[in-house]
């Protein structure tokens, strides 16, 4: 049997929401049935690419955008120009990369797949919004598929069209809670027991809100001296965070863990997952949080939908710190040893890799 060869685009070297689906989908998916192709820049190593190769993943390099643009091109064209794909899946925010879309309809057969990760975008950011709408006008007569993590994330990159809705999955098993893990990472930083831990794993960019986050663990400290805040991820606004860090004098209760291969044990170190997220479409991490049994608290900007267990609160963003960090310090945090069961099916990596398969192999 001929395998069919796939190529995904969107993969960084940012552990986020794409990130972590395209993982769960390259383990899960058949590699007698598929040849998985990921498309990533060169010279920079992307995140879990030793275990992806293992896994028989092969990554095609280009050079990047913002490095050298005509050269970005004619790798792109060469790319599937060489490669006789058979399904070319973006898995994108937005339209503001939209020459590798155009590109690929131009000098590729395959079927082509446009996955939205998310409900909106970053307003701080002129020139993404500015390339998005470029990117939607000179797209608008490409033939693909449309695919969206959650109903908000498809209306807002497809508006009106129909689209299919395909949870991200996860690997159950793998994040539920681990007394062990626990332990483990707990020892590792140095965090006692008692102590209260909060977290959020995310990219350190501004659509994840941290400014806002560390006002609120500000004011959570005031009630609970004991409490300690897990940042976990890497992003280009790392450096005005620790400096933040040191302003508000919380150093030694701030641990900033970078890009992390072991985000399931670190979720049950956890005692309460906070995401006060500008925007979100359907977000893994959340849904990852609960699995593990955390009560999570999330702004109303983040996909209703993500909220699998009922143990998700929506704050608003209009609401202050002090409020914030009173409604959590107030709610019962106990876990959710029954969070598993509580997770539909079609939330599980099984079930997204069987519905994914049925795609590719569609005529």
């Amino acid at each position: 049997m001929e395998k069919k060869k796939i190529l995904y685009v969107g993969y960084s070297s940012n552990m986020g929401g794409i990130e972590s689906f395209l993982m769960n989908v390259c383990q899960k998916l058949d590699q007698e049935e598929f040849e998985i192709n990921i498309l990533i820049f060169k010279g920079k190593k992307v995140c879990n690419q030793d275990e992806l190769e293992k896994w028989g993943v092969r990554f095609l390099e280009i050079t990047n955008r913002k490095e050298n643009y005509v050269q970005y091109l004619k790798d792109l064209k060469k790319v599937y120009v060489e490669h006789d794909f058979d399904i070319i899946h973006f898995n994108i925010m937005n339209f503001s990369l939209f020459e590798r879309i155009i590109l690929a309809n131009r000098y590729s057969d395959a079927r082509l797949v446009i996955h939205s990760h998310s409900a909106s975008i970053n307003q701080v950011y002129r020139r993404t919004r500015m390339l998005d709408k470029v990117g939607r006008f000179l797209c608008r007569n490409i033939v693909y598929e449309k695919i969206a993590c959650g109903q908000e994330a498809g209306k807002w990159l497809f508006g009106k069209k129909d689209f299919l809705i395909l949870n991200n999955g996860i690997d159950v098993e793998a994040f539920r809670f681990n007394a062990e893990n626990r332990e483990e990472i707990r020892s590792q930083l140095g965090i006692k027991e008692k102590d209260t831990v909060i977290g959020l794993i995310a990219r350190l960019e501004e659509q994840k809100n941290h400014r806002f986050l560390l006002d609120v663990f500000k004011e959570y400290q005031k009630l609970d001296g004991n409490s300690k805040l897990l940042l976990v991820g890497e992003g280009s606004l790392k450096s005005e965070l620790e400096e933040k860090v040191n302003v508000l004098g919380m150093q030694d209760k701030v641990f900033f863990l970078g890009r992390r291969d072991d985000t399931n044990k670190i979720y049950s170190a956890m005692d309460i997952f906070l995401m006060p997220s500008w925007f979100e479409g359907f977000s893994i991490a959340l849904v990852e949080a609960q699995v593990n049994g955390l009560k999570c608290y999330t702004s109303t900007k983040v996909a209703e939908e993500s909220n699998i267990t009922g143990n998700v609160e929506f704050l608003s963003l209009e609401e202050s710190a002090q409020n914030w960090a009173r409604r959590i310090f107030e709610a019962r945090q106990e876990r959710d040893e029954m969070a598993v069961e509580k997770v539909p099916d079609r939330f599980r990596v099984e079930e997204t890799v069987r519905v994914l398969r049925k795609i590719y192999k569609e005529k």
